[in-house]
């Protein structure tokens, strides 16, 4: 999806859903989960998600086919009192799809020019600054990227069991019903 064009809305009751599942009078779904260690919604105008990793490495699990535009997930973060839940829904609105790139300054750059407008940009300064990039920094290169943007509603805080521990790529599923 490029800049000024719009997507196809997904229902609220499909939220999280993989295309073909059957509704609420059907079979049960799982509901994808990302938990973001320091990240806020953005006044919920967008928010922008992203992930590095060495070429070769299998990212699993991974909502490898359903992120795309109007794919829409839940957010999770750390609460109060050190306990995660679930903070907000968020709906995919344009998709970078995984490509590898040469060094930190190509990830910026190609995100910037696919993902950044008016509402949403930052300079590379916090780019380079944001401690996942850091970390990422000082791995070797080329890494592959996948980013995207999203738009975002608060919901809960909802604490389900599960939550204390995801898997590495930062992605779960959950059979339990958000709302």
């Amino acid at each position: 999806m490029r800049r000024g064009e719009t997507e196809r809305r997904q229902h609220p009751a499909d939220v999280g859903r993989d295309e073909g599942e059957e509704d609420e009078m059907g079979t049960t779904s799982e509901t994808w989960i990302r938990l973001h260690g320091d990240w806020m919604p953005n006044d919920h105008d967008g928010a922008l998600g992203w992930a590095l990793w060495q070429p070769g490495y299998n990212a699993d699990p991974w909502p490898t086919e359903e992120l795309r535009p109007s794919f829409a997930y839940y957010v999770c973060q750390k609460l109060d009192g050190g306990r995660r839940g679930v903070v907000a829904k968020a709906t995919v609105q344009a998709f970078l799809s995984t490509t590898e790139v040469d060094s930190p300054e190509d990830a910026y750059r190609l995100v910037a020019d696919e993902l950044f407008d008016e509402g949403l940009s930052f300079p590379p300064e916090t780019w380079h600054a944001h401690p996942y990039n850091q970390l990422k920094e000082r791995v070797p290169w080329p890494q592959r990227l996948t980013a995207w943007r999203v738009s975002t509603e608060p919901v809960g805080p909802h604490v389900l069991s599960g939550l204390e521990k995801f898997p590495r790529t930062g992605w779960l599923r959950t059979a339990e019903e958000l709302r």
